[in-house]
This record gives C-alpha cells, structure tokens and sequence, in this order.
C-alpha cells in the first residue's frame, strides 16, 4: 500500500491499535477482505487526511479507519453496487470539508456516509447533486451542526423530497446557503418565502412541470399491478396489489415510502368546486394545463391542496404536478 507521507507516519504510530481493529472487524464481517481495506485506505482515506491540519490529523485518522472498517465490512467499498458514490464522497467532497470534519470526525463522517447511502436508495433521487452541493456550498460552514443541517437541505434539493419541512428548518438557520441552494434572489425576504413553502410545495418549480413515480417491480420499481391512488394530508396513500405507499412529491423531487392498508383506507376523498380536472390527459387546474405522459383512457385523478396525482390502469406509473 503506498500512501503520502503523512498518512504512513500516522498508521506506523498507531499500528497496534489499528492492526487490532482490523482483527475485530474481521470477527464482526464474514469474508471481511483486508486487501480492500488497503485500497480504500489509500484510494479515499489518504485524500482526506492530507487536507486536514497537521494538529488534527491524528484523530481524524483514527475516526476515518473506524469509518473504513465498517464501509469495508458492509461491502460499501471496493467497487460493489451497493454505496456507488462513496469513493467519489470520500475522493472529491470530503477534502473540500476537511477544516470542518476536523472538528468532529467520527460522527460527521459517518452521518455524511449514511446520508449518502439512505440518498442512493431512493430511485428518483440525485447523490450527484447532492455531492456537488456539499462540495461546492457546504465548503464555506465551519460549524459541525451547520453542516449536518446543509446536508438535510442538499438532500431536499437532490430529490429527497420527505425532507422539505426539516430542510426548511436548516434553511432558516442558513439563510446564505439556503439562497444559493434553492436558487433564490438575495432581495427576497427569506422568512416570508420559506412560510410559504411549508404550504406549497411546488412554490419553486417551472411552470408545467411534473413528475413521474413508479414503474414494475420486474423493471425495478416498487408497484407489481397498476397502483390505486388516494389523497391525504401529507401526500398520496398508493396501494399496488398486497403493498401501500405513502406518496410525496414536490418541485424537487418525490419518493415513495411504505405505508399501511389502514392508511390506505382512511385516506380522504376530495370534493368541492374548486378542483383540477382531466380532458383527455391533460390536467387542468386553477392555473396550470399539464399535458400527462399516460394513456388518456380510464385516467384517474385525485388531488390535495396543491398537488394532483393522475394514474391509469393501463400504466404503472404516477404523474403528480401542481394545480393551484
């Protein structure tokens, strides 16, 4: 293994301590597999240590190892499927974060590498986006709890869409981030526009725009027969065969998280004369006319203060768009 200079000392101090680790974890991890262990060390672990001040150096050593065993041990690293985007977080975007990482290395690190892998899980979600955000905005915070809070807001603008009301909360707290994330003009009052996206979700999305949710769980997606769709509070209750969902969609994103039949069941149904309606498959709203990628027979609608949800029985997917 070769690694810089500085790296090698800190290793060579602490052998023991580290050789002993690595007996653990291979008790911990059937299979555990040191030679990718070394290649992480020096492929992703080194990049990191040498940004960091040589005063600190020492415990972000010891947290990034105990880091290292654990994403070898999972096989998060060395190439698997699983936790593809760890080596471009621990190459490109932790460096950029080495002065604040510093600060608290063991639960940072793990909190960013968690994020990460929970962000990858979700299908429509972007780990690239979220990535570059935190490489490119959240270099410039200083503070340890500053930067778990950007990573929620990042998350939110990469398509975690479940986050909005705990992102809005960073954002309030990170006016100056908050701007630069969400693309928003310095002249604006923040506090005003964040009170009305915890309302709207689709305050900040071009207008005609929608998303599509859901495909057949042969082709990788979570619905194994034509979904059902119901409106409730927070989104929309989906039940596709044996399964539900709950539904949330914004201009960001939108994911699909499991719910219950009881929820299902008790999802609300719509009425009033202020509604969206279908012509054809296009929706129609207040304000808005969306022409929907579905096959126009059979459409089904339902819909919530701002949001319409359209499915087919012919198709497996969702659209959701705004209506007001």
């Amino acid at each position: 293994m070769s690694v810089s200079a500085e790296f090698a000392g800190l290793l060579r101090a602490g052998r023991p301590q580290f050789n002993a680790r690595v007996a653990t974890a291979r008790l911990c991890y059937p299979g555990f597999n040191t030679d990718t262990l070394g290649r992480f060390l020096q492929d992703c672990v080194d990049p990191l240590i040498r940004r960091v001040d040589p005063v600190q150096r020492g415990a972000v050593c010891s947290a990034a190892f105990d880091v290292a065993l654990d994403l070898v041990g999972r096989e998060l690293a060395g190439g698997h499927a699983r936790g593809a985007f760890i080596q471009t977080l621990w190459q490109e975007t932790l460096p950029a974060l080495a002065g604040t990482l510093a600060n608290r290395p063991g639960p940072l690190l793990s909190a960013l590498c968690n994020a990460l892998l929970n962000l990858e899980a979700l299908p429509a979600a972007r780990p690239t986006q979220w990535l570059q955000l935190l490489r490119e905005q959240g270099a410039g915070l200083t503070d340890a709890d500053a930067l778990l809070q950007f990573g929620v807001l990042a998350a939110w603008r990469a398509g975690a869409a479940h986050f909005r009301m705990a992102a809005l909360t960073a954002a309030a707290q990170l006016p100056d981030a908050a701007r630069a994330v969400l693309d928003l003009p310095t002249g604006q009052d923040l506090p005003a526009l964040l009170r009305v996206l915890e309302q709207n979700p689709w305050l900040l999305a071009p207008a005609g725009s929608h998303i599509e949710v859901g495909a057949f769980t042969g082709f990788g997606g979570h619905f194994a027969e034509p979904p059902q769709v119901r409106a409730g509070a927070d989104g929309f209750l989906v039940k596709s065969g044996e399964r539900c969902f709950l539904l949330i969609a914004d201009c960001f994103g939108a994911v699909l998280m499991p719910a219950s039949q009881e929820e299902f069941d008790g999802a609300g149904v719509q009425s009033g004369s202020k509604a969206p309606r279908l012509q054809g498959s296009t929706l129609i709203g207040a304000s808005t006319q969306i022409e929907l990628n579905l096959p126009s027979g059979g459409l089904q609608l339902a819909w919530n203060n701002y949001s319409a949800a359209v499915n087919s029985p012919h198709s497996f997917s969702i659209c959701v768009a705004p209506w007001t």
